[in-house]
């Protein structure tokens, strides 16, 4: 086979993935209703359209978000996370404030400028005409989706993208196949999910980095800023594609990149604890039992394969699973050990517990990647 022929296969292969699954009534279920032939008067979400007092020629629109969402939750935003969306986004804004104590959001996008209350209020001013103030009212709500509170889990919907919230994330469910080809932005997906190799390189070179260390070597610092700078790229990626793309079912699929960078976040301050950690107290580290430190050594060994069969093609789905499978009994057995000696009281035990924590939330953020994946037997 020639190699033009090989690389169309395998670039063809990486650009099928399948849609994550969510529970009924799910924030990532709820099809945000703003169409461009409403009658706005008559719509209840809609508090009214009218001529802009500071651009003559143009208007101005309100909403009630969570009037639009018919959602009973009191409060619809969770402002951290719009504050993160905003600031992920600001790139493509010519302005851009966002207050965590004043509950208020602002941007100046595509000449117009938007206003976002901690209640839902949304002002949108020198909108060209009606319709012009409703695609950007659509636009907006597409981008700060992630920040929208979930009326199942009580959680903003990106929480429910990581499957962090334990209640909307289906595991077992029939899954549709969606070929990116076949979608208008479809090329947008594909460049943020291929971003996240960078990401998952830096970690499966971290694990090993941890390795040295529990063998007794010093552990380099981790790249703090590289790896923030991995996951905005992805994350913008992930928005522009939410936005741009026509159809809302389909724009969810934005979902699964930023789902998983919500849990590699969580997996890197992981690490970093743990490399502190391990740097503090590796005297007393050396110290542990031969079974027990082989056992903490395999598990990490077996968690830095574990991302890095992530960042790999479909094709490698099978040795995902069973590896993940000897990792999951990898940690029982070191449960059942650390049971067994947590009644005796040491500084040595204390040091071993923090490190069977931290290898178990990124064992855990592992399993919620493949999820999300689609990677099934977990």
């Amino acid at each position: 086979m020639r190699k033009r022929e090989r690389h169309k296969m395998a670039y063809s292969a990486r650009r099928v993935i399948y849609r994550p699954k969510f529970v009924d009534h799910c924030i990532l279920k709820i099809q945000v209703r703003t169409k461009s032939n409403l009658n706005v008067s008559e719509e209840k979400g809609l508090a009214y359209i009218q001529p802009c007092a500071a651009e003559v020629g143009k208007v101005m629109l309100e909403s009630d978000i969570t009037k639009l969402l018919r959602t009973t939750h009191r409060e619809i935003i969770d402002f951290d996370i719009l504050c993160d969306i905003l600031n992920t986004y600001k790139i493509r804004f010519s302005e851009m404030q966002c207050s965590l104590t004043l509950g208020v959001g602002r941007v100046k996008w595509r000449g117009k400028t938007i206003s976002i209350f901690k209640k839902g209020k949304t002002k949108i001013r020198e909108a060209l005409n009606r319709e012009d103030a409703m695609k950007m009212l659509q636009d907006f709500l597409r981008l700060i989706w992630g920040s929208l509170i979930c009326e199942v889990c009580g959680q903003p919907a990106i929480y429910c993208a990581a499957g962090m919230c334990d209640k909307c994330l289906e595991e077992n469910a029939q899954r549709e196949l969606v070929d990116l080809e076949e979608l208008p932005t479809g090329v947008i997906l594909f460049n943020a999910l291929i971003n996240l190799s960078k990401p998952l390189s830096l970690l499966s070179e971290t694990f090993s980095n941890i390795l040295d260390g529990l063998r007794g070597g010093k552990i380099s610092g981790v790249r703090v800023k590289d790896f923030e700078r991995m996951l905005n790229r992805v994350n913008l990626l992930a928005l522009d594609f939410m936005v741009q793309t026509p159809n809302i079912e389909q724009a969810s699929l934005g979902f699964i990149p930023l789902g998983i960078t919500l849990n590699l976040k969580t997996v890197f301050r992981t690490v970093d604890d743990l490399i502190k950690e391990i740097n503090k107290n590796s005297n007393l580290l050396m110290q542990v039992d031969a079974k027990i430190k082989n056992n903490i050594l395999e598990i990490f060994r077996k968690i830095g394969n574990l991302y890095e069969f992530i960042s790999q093609t479909a094709s490698m789905k099978s040795d995902v699973q069973h590896d993940v499978k000897k990792v999951r009994e990898i940690l029982e057995n070191i449960r059942r050990i650390r049971e067994e000696e947590e009644n005796t009281s040491s500084e040595l035990n204390k040091r071993l517990f923090k490190l069977f924590e931290d290898a178990d939330k990124i064992y855990l953020a592992g399993l919620r990647i493949l999820n999300i994946f689609s990677v099934g037997g977990v």
